[in-house]
């Protein structure tokens, strides 16, 4: 059969119009399911005539199916015409023409069933064409609003291969879900014209064609979407942006069921995906306000829910903070864009924060001084007192960020102290909740000044130093952080800043303080790697603070210069600076600056008398005290000619309360006798012997105080500087002897006695009498007297004490025997007599007072290793060699150790320096004690032959 003419084409049609016209319409449908199709067909016709007679076909078929959409349209026929790969034009417009009606026509199952059909190759045909056809799409799917009904059917899309109509498809869903429902006035009309948020215009006509999409059915298109999609095998970064949209969508069953599919199809994603990234800054930002694009294609930005949720993924994305310039654009619209809420400012702190902590430096470079200006303007923009939570958290990132700035740019602050000003008077105004963040920020800063300018060093000093002393805990917690870590530890206006914050009220500021007194240690060696400041630069500073410090202290003085916290934590500081000073080898630049060591070591000597207010604590008097004595054991002369014409003051503090302070201003007169004149000194003995001898009812500590320096003092004398007449030699070493008694209301008195006597000993035999040592019977304790105190010898956790014994003959090995017929006569003062009463002083019940006969006894024999004198102290120190006190053994053994000769400790070292034992000085409990083959310094010219006898007992008593 031949190809039909133009007449034949228009006659065969005249004839199927004339049948159609002649149908009725219960056979409608089934006449259109072949004839719709064959008459569109022949609008590809070369005849004019022919294509007149379609269409008058075409315009009777739209009469009569117009209203009745019970009668069907052969939908699939239709898309199969309209697929055709080489359709004429006119044929595929007029397909397409009728597919949409056929579409209207269908029933949802049927809608449903083409959309297959109606993806595939969606992104080959017109534009026009396209927009119709997904809307087609999305309409089918909104069966699927409550359940994908079929999911086995969703293995079947082509488009899903196809990159390019996934992508449309996946687009126009975007779309969708952002589209939100217009407000129509009562005359009908948009109350609010322009795109929805997030779209453009021509996008929103995409979406909802002709008329207005808004209500149920919107609802269950995008729930339709939603649903469908996730059934889909699509990769997870194409649905992630989907699910975000949905997630904060206006209706509640939208929104739920976006939230429930993004945390169950999109835990995969990855978030460092830089298209993924674009893509959701995009749909935050929108056309760019400057792009040269027609108004109806420009995107708007996305609603303020959705740029919170944005922002919240942004936070989680380090390929989000290197985004640049988006980056920039998102942080500047949440803190100053048109609309922003406070929780979008908050949103946009959180973000600078991270930007700032992940940034890479080249882009940071560019970001930092702007968004720190954006972070400055946000503060000022309101004051604190006028912050809800909401606002108080955004201003909380908003510190946050600038701590983080501060690690990553420090060049941004180090020029200037404006920033470290506005952040120490936010801990005044700022609520308490947010002053941690300030703290943070602050503790930060520190590190950005470390190599400032001297104009900004100074402003910091006085700074820091005004806020040490602020009310607010937190201010003073900063300011000593600082202190800590601005700068090196040899820089003295930081350490003075530590000895005040180590009197602060705060338990958690004066334990930063103290850390901030210690150099730092090299973690591998553990050694101190920061040097101590200079003593000089030290106390000039301390100077500059108080400049009553380089004055003399008055007598009586009772106002402490600093408080008393702070007093101890600056000499224990400035005794390390004098110690590390004196440790260094003295190089040619150490020897330039002799003059200022002197001059340091004058006000540090001034400092030390200051600390000996009468408002000081114990602590502190002991630590100025023995500060003072430290100094006098390095230059004595020095200090001896200082306090010369000043002993009433240092005689001030010989009945302090505190024994150590007592000792150590003994020991400081002992010391300063050496340059009196031979009278001064006779009357320093004199009011010394007086204070103890003739008025016994003293308060305890004046008598002890008196006993005690009498020692020292008597000690000096007796090396002949100054020369004291020897009369008043005997009879102050008698004063001494008589208050050697065992009595129970005296016993720590007569300890310190016989203290005081082994001190003047040490110089030399005593400057009386020997007496009779051969036929004395000094009374001691028999071992058998001794009670244990309970518990193992190891037990030192417990007073130790000894109960009295009737006095005994000394007969070593068996228990003593009670002496008969003793008489209280008074015997003359002789070395037996003072042997005699020391040896009965072993029996006291104080452990401390036993201990101080028996290193008495060393002393004495040490001083003088006269034979019979070595026995006597022998016999009675045996007697104590199964005691169970631990302290007393280890006295008995450095009382042994003076007997047999040889100490590695000179007299002036007992004397003149806070020495405790031979064991602390040689640190024997601690380490190996240093070896000496002879005695080192303190062996007076004797005859070794003297002490073999002694010797040759402690063997035989010990092996």
């Amino acid at each position: 059969m031949g190809k039909e003419t133009g007449p034949e084409e228009v006659a065969s049609l005249d004839r199927l119009l004339t049948r159609l016209a002649l149908t009725e319409d219960a056979q409608l449908e089934k006449v259109l399911s072949k004839l719709l199709p064959m008459a569109i067909s022949r609008m590809a016709s070369p005849h004019q005539p022919t294509k007149l007679k379609v269409m008058e076909m075409l315009n009777h078929i739209n009469k009569r199916v117009k209203d009745q959409l019970s009668i069907k349209l052969p939908l699939k026929e239709l898309l199969v015409l309209y697929r055709l790969p080489n359709a004429d034009p006119t044929v595929r417009n007029f397909s397409f023409i009728y597919i949409g009606m056929a579409y209207e026509h269908a029933s949802p199952e049927e809608q449903a069933e083409v959309v297959p059909d109606l993806l595939a190759g969606v992104s080959k045909v017109r534009v026009e064409h396209q927009d119709e056809l997904l809307r087609m799409v999305a309409k089918g799917l909104e069966q699927y609003a409550s359940v994908l009904k079929n999911k086995s059917q969703t293995t079947k899309y082509a488009f899903i291969e196809d990159s390019a109509d996934c992508n449309l498809f996946v687009e126009f869903c975007l779309q969708t879900l952002l589209y939100q429902p217009v407000s129509i006035t009562q005359e009908g009309t948009v109350a609010i014209p322009g795109a929805p948020p997030g779209l453009s215009a021509h996008q929103a006509t995409r979406v909802a064609g002709k008329g207005l999409l808004r209500g149920e059915q919107l609802v269950l298109r995008k729930l339709g979407l939603l649903n469908f999609v996730a059934e889909l095998e699509l990769k997870v970064d194409l649905l992630y942006p989907l699910f975000l949209v949905a997630s904060v969508d206006n209706n509640e069953k939208v929104s739920k069921r976006g939230d429930e599919l993004l945390k169950r199809k999109t835990t995969g994603v990855n978030l460092e995906d830089s298209t993924l990234i674009r893509r959701l800054f995009t749909i935050y930002l929108g056309t760019v306000s400057n792009a040269s694009i027609e108004a109806n294609s420009k995107v708007s930005p996305a609603g303020p829910g959705l740029k919170a949720r944005l922002m919240a993924t942004f936070t989680r994305s380090i390929a989000a903070a290197n985004e640049f310039p988006l980056t920039l654009q998102c942080v500047f619209d949440c803190i100053s864009g048109p609309g922003s809420t406070t929780r979008l400012k908050q949103a946009g702190m959180e973000f600078s924060v991270w930007i700032f902590k992940h940034a890479v430096d080249r882009q940071l470079k560019v970001m930092a001084p702007l968004i720190l200006t954006g972070v400055i303007k946000l503060l000022t923009g309101s004051h604190p007192s006028e912050a809800d939570s909401a606002s108080k958290q955004m201003r909380a990132f908003c510190y946050q960020a600038i701590g983080q700035l501060a690690q990553r740019a420090p060049h941004l602050f180090s020029g200037s102290t404006e920033m470290v000003v506005r952040l120490f008077e936010a801990l005044k105004v700022e609520a308490v909740a947010i002053r941690s963040n300030i703290q943070e920020a602050l503790s930060s800063l520190a590190g950005a000044f470390k190599d400032c300018t001297t104009e900004v060093a100074a402003e910091l000093e006085a700074l820091l130093l005004k806020h040490v002393q602020a009310v607010e805990d937190e201010a003073r917690f900063c300011s000593i952080l600082w202190a800590s870590r601005w700068n090196k530890f040899d820089h003295a206006p930081s350490r003075y800043l530590c000895m005040l914050g180590a009197a602060d009220t705060k338990l958690d500021i004066r334990e930063m303080a103290q850390q901030g007194l210690v150099p730092p240690k090299n973690e591998k060696s553990g050694l101190p790697e920061a040097a101590y400041p200079s003593l000089k630069h030290m106390l000039d500073y301390i100077y500059q603070q108080q400049d009553r410090i380089r004055s003399p202290a008055p007598m009586g003085e009772r106002l402490l210069l600093f408080s008393a916290k702070t007093f101890v934590a600056m000499i224990e500081f400035l005794k390390k600076c004098f110690e590390a000073e004196c440790n260094e080898p003295q190089t040619g630049a150490k020897n330039e600056e002799a003059s200022s060591d002197i001059s340091a070591k004058e006000a540090f000597r001034l400092l030390l008398e200051h600390g000996m207010a009468h408002d000081g604590t114990v602590e502190l008097h002991v630590m100025a005290s023995n500060g003072l004595l430290e100094l006098a054991a390095i230059d004595p002369e020095s200090i001896a000619n200082t306090y010369k014409n000043r002993l009433p003051w240092l005689k001030q503090f010989v009945g302090h309360i505190d024994s150590t302070t007592r000792e150590a201003t003994g020991r400081l007169l002992g010391i300063c006798a050496a340059a009196l004149s031979s009278s001064q000194a006779e009357d320093l003995l004199k009011e010394l012997v007086s204070s103890f001898e003739l008025d016994t009812k003293r308060r305890f500590e004046d008598l002890q105080g008196a006993v005690c320096a009498t020692g020292y003092v008597l000690a000096q004398c007796m090396t002949g500087v100054p020369k004291v007449s020897r009369p008043l030699l005997e009879s102050t070493t008698g004063a001494l002897i008589t208050k050697i008694t065992l009595d129970s209301a005296n016993d720590n008195l007569a300890g310190s006695a016989a203290e005081a006597l082994g001190h003047a000993g040490l110089r030399g035999p005593l400057p009386i009498p020997a007496g009779d040592l051969h036929s004395s019977s000094p009374a001691v304790a028999s071992e058998s007297t001794i009670v244990e105190t309970g518990g193992s010898p190891m037990d030192t956790g417990r007073e130790q004490t000894l109960v009295p014994s009737t006095p005994a003959v000394v007969v070593e090995g068996e228990p003593l025997k009670q002496i008969e017929g003793e008489t209280s006569e008074k015997e003359e003062v002789s070395l037996a007599l003072a042997v005699k009463n020391l040896t009965g002083l072993l029996a006291c019940k104080e452990v401390k007072v036993v201990q101080k006969a028996v290193i008495s006894l060393g002393h004495l024999c040490y001083g003088n290793p006269k034979p019979e004198l070595l026995d006597a102290s022998l016999s009675a120190l045996f007697t104590l060699s199964k005691s169970k006190a631990e302290d007393i053994l280890f006295s008995v053994g450095e009382a042994l150790s003076f007997i047999w000769g040889g100490v590695p400790i000179s007299a002036d070292k007992i004397l003149k320096t806070n020495f405790v034992s031979l064991s602390a000085s040689t640190n024997f409990l601690n380490e190996d004690a240093p070896v000496h083959g002879k005695d080192v310094e303190m062996e007076v010219a004797h005859d070794e032959n003297d002490r073999d006898a002694a010797r040759d007992r402690v063997v035989k008593k010990l092996f």
